[in-house]
Order: structure tokens, then C-alpha cells, then sequence
């Protein structure tokens, strides 16, 4: 029983709370945008339908670190937005953290079969949170293990620009429609972004560990001119929503207001790299905290149209 006690403190660190904090944005986005287009809030099932979504998260963190444990050993220390290196220190914690994925993933998935059968939740919720779920324990885990086949990215895109917003919005409105799915688009470029960012401070030690992710057959600059090249694209995209598409409850030129901050920590990152030649840990780090101030742009603004 006290081993117990004293492994549960440690397991917990597994969790990135940057990743979690993350999905609660994007979740919440996907929901008051449904809300700004006319959606009810049932506070009961947008709570058991983010807790699917959450639970599918938090497996993936704990499935990641049991499954790229070699990869960390060779990690010197800890990164503010990489793993925690726990099962490095604590190897008997292994069994534990692929325990607790299992039964998170688990979870999930049998609470969303629930919520469609005895709460009216769409089977477009079921079919998401399955492929959320998929994608999550496939991205690290064999034999699928997307990281090293070249599509980590592509799925960390979908996950979090689509899927976890996409939750959030069926949870409200149970149902999608032109406006989600025209701004899933941007949305997605973004998640590359992500990926791309938390890739870029490790290229070397995923290319001794043998993973075989974009940025690693890219290289450090390519990733940089890749990252600006989806934020140009994104706010491009902004505009020509903004300048073509008027029958919508939100004024989107908001989004490409807000999309000014993505484009320039992605001109920043790419200045830095590409022409300066610096590190990326500072760009990459800039990068994935412009994504939150977009977010939180966002939800201020579709809080301030909800409640108006």
C-alpha cells in the first residue's frame, strides 16, 4: 500500500498541464462558437463529452512517455514542452503508466458509446472520439506508431484542430455545419504548427532514437519555413472568409485580426532559424504560446457575442 501512495504523486507528473490547458481552449472554442450559431448549452453533456475528450488526452500522454522511454533516455533534461522523463527515473513506474493509459483509453470510449445511446449525443461524437483515441494511442505505440511513419503531424493537426474542437461543438449545437468546417481548416494549419514546434527542439535525439517525423527528414530550417508557411496560409485564409462569406454570426475578421499573432511569432521563429541560425527551443516555445493567445482571443470574442 505505500508503494502505491508514493507512485501515484509520480505518475501524475506524466501529464502535461501545457497539453491539457491546450484542449480545454480548444474544446471550449468549438463549444461557444456553437453557442455564438444558435446552439443550446446543456452544461451535463458538454461536461461528459469533454471528459471523453480529456481522458482520451491523458492516455496519450501517459501511452507516449511508456512508449518513447528509450527515445528519453537519451534527452540530457527535462524541456519546458517535451516529456517529463519520468519512466527515465522510475523505470518500475512503467507496468503503472501503460495501466493507466489502457484504462483511460478504455474509459473513454465506453463513455462515449453511453453518451450516444442514453443522451442523444450525434454519431458523428462516437466516430470522432474513437479516431481522437486512435490517434492518441497510435502516435507513439506500435505497431501503427505514427511518429516514426511520417505521420505524427497529420494527426496531432486533426486531434487538435479539428477533433477536440469539434467535440466542443456537437456537445452544443449536435450537429456541424459550414461555419465549423470552414474554420477547421485554419485551425488544422495550426496544429501543424504545434506538432512542428514540439518537434523542433529534439530533431537530433528523435533522429538517434530513430523516428522519422517530418522534422527530422526536414531539418531545423525546412521546419521553420514549413511553420510560416502554414500561418501565411491561415491568415489567408481569414481573409478570404472575411472578404467573401457574410452570412455567418460572427464578424470574421476577428479570426484574422487574431490571426496576426500566430504570423508573427511564425516570422519570428523563422527569422531566428533560418537567417540567425539560433536554436529553436525560444522560437518553438513562441510559437506554441501565440496558439494560446489566438485561442483566448477567440473565446473572449465568441464569449463577448454569446452573452451580448
Amino acid at each position: 500500500m505505500s508503494n502505491s501512495h508514493a507512485a501515484f504523486p509520480k505518475i501524475l507528473k506524466i501529464i502535461r498541464i501545457h497539453i491539457v490547458a491546450g484542449g480545454v481552449l480548444a474544446f471550449s472554442l468549438g463549444a461557444l462558437l456553437a453557442m455564438a450559431n444558435g446552439g443550446t448549452f446543456d452544461p451535463l453533456r458538454v461536461i461528459l463529452m469533454y471528459v471523453v475528450m480529456l481522458f482520451g488526452d491523458l492516455s496519450a500522454h501517459y501511452s507516449n512517455d511508456y512508449y518513447d522511454v528509450e527515445i528519453d533516455k537519451r534527452v540530457e533534461q527535462k524541456k519546458f514542452l517535451g516529456g517529463s522523463r519520468l519512466l527515465v527515473c522510475y523505470p518500475e513506474l512503467r507496468p503503472l503508466s501503460r495501466s493507466i493509459s489502457v484504462t483511460l483509453l478504455t474509459a473513454s470510449s465506453v463513455l462515449a458509446v453511453l453518451i450516444v445511446l442514453f443522451y442523444g449525443a450525434p454519431v458523428e461524437f462516437l466516430v470522432i472520439a474513437w479516431a481522437e483515441n486512435f490517434a492518441g494511442w497510435s502516435y507513439s505505440a506500435p505497431p501503427m506508431r505514427l511518429t516514426s511513419r511520417g505521420l505524427g503531424e497529420v494527426a496531432v493537426a486533426c486531434v487538435t484542430g479539428f477533433a477536440i474542437p469539434g467535440i466542443g461543438y456537437l456537445a452544443v449545437r449536435g450537429q456541424f455545419d459550414p461555419l465549423f468546417l470552414y474554420l477547421a481548416v485554419p485551425f488544422m494549419m495550426y496544429g501543424v504548427i504545434l506538432s512542428l514546434s514540439l518537434e523542433a527542439p529534439d530533431i537530433e535525439i528523435d533522429r538517434k532514437g530513430g523516428k522519422t517525423n517530418l522534422a527530422v527528414r526536414k531539418g531545423l530550417r525546412a521546419v521553420f519555413v514549413i511553420i510560416l508557411a502554414m500561418a501565411v496560409s491561415a491568415t489567408l485564409l481569414f481573409l478570404g472568409y472575411a472578404w467573401q462569406i457574410s452570412a455567418v454570426v460572427i464578424d470574421l475578421r476577428a479570426p484574422l485580426l487574431f490571426s496576426m499573432v500566430p504570423l508573427a511569432a511564425a516570422f519570428f521563429g523563422f527569422v531566428k532559424v533560418v537567417f540567425q541560425k539560433r536554436k529553436a527551443n525560444l522560437p518553438s516555445t513562441g510559437n506554441v504560446a501565440s496558439l494560446f493567445v489566438f485561442n483566448i482571443l477567440m473565446i473572449v470574442y465568441l464569449l463577448s457575442i454569446s452573452f451580448s
